[in-house]
């Protein structure tokens, strides 16, 4: 299974550079973008294990039971909520026109995120709740085909289109867990990488004078059979090549 993920991650970058590489290196081609967004919660089952872990150690040998989903050994993780998260990131997007209507689009993006999660039962012995303050740094590379809606998808008086999107990628999370309970402070560090599966919806709105679009996306990760996200954000992307 760990090699076919390797494999996986490979042909997501080797995809991701064709794409790069059929746009070409011309400012019309290359857009950068900054984008605000939900965070993509795929590395929280195992980031939450690892600080758990940190300070319980093999506590799902001992107990035969669990509260959450199968994580790692046959073992839990436990049960928790997010209750709120955010990350921003910058990148730099390739596109290559295939027709009017369809598109390939590679991403580079890199940045940082933040989420508050919370475990209402505890953990292992300890049966107080538990708050997890989560920061994340990561990187990742994505590739994917895109399709514009016709004119006739939206309603004449708003502005703007609408497109759909489905890709691969491949992201390097690293997290940083703070534990906070009536009994426990840890901060604890874990390092991962997902490959996910994506689907999304855009809304995109020009800016003035060429300079770019304002695009409002809803989007769903999957990274396995037993995780995925479902996420929004608003995203600026910026044209390096503006008609005169």
């Amino acid at each position: 299974m760990r090699r076919f993920a390797d494999r996986g991650a490979c042909w997501v970058v080797l995809l991701l550079f064709g794409v790069v590489g059929l746009g070409g290196c011309t400012g019309g081609n290359l857009h950068p973008e900054i984008t605000v967004m939900q965070e993509d919660q795929g590395y929280a089952p195992a980031a939450i294990d690892h600080a758990v872990d940190s300070f319980l150690g093999d506590w799902r040998a001992g107990s035969g039971s669990g509260a959450g989903g199968g994580f790692g050994g046959g073992g839990s993780t436990p049960a928790y909520r997010t209750q709120r998260s955010l990350e921003t990131a910058f990148g730099i997007r390739a596109r290559q026109q295939l027709d009017p209507r369809w598109q390939l689009e590679g991403v580079i993006r890199g940045g940082r995120g933040q989420g508050r999660h919370f475990l209402p039962d505890g953990a292992g012995i300890f049966k107080d709740p538990i708050t997890i303050a989560a920061d994340t740094r990561f990187a990742e590379a994505e590739a994917a085909i895109t399709h514009r809606l016709g004119p006739g998808f939206l309603p004449e008086a708003l502005p703007g289109s609408v497109s759909v999107s489905a890709g691969l990628g491949v992201r390097q999370v690293h997290s940083r867990m703070r534990i906070n309970s009536a009994l426990l402070a840890i901060d604890a560090s874990h390092r991962q990488r997902l490959e996910f599966a994506k689907l999304s919806a855009q809304y995109h709105l020009p800016l003035a004078r060429g300079a770019g679009e304002l695009a409002l996306f809803a989007e769903a990760r999957g990274h396995g059979r037993d995780s995925g996200t479902l996420r929004g954000g608003a995203r600026l992307i910026l044209s390096l090549s503006r008609p005169r």
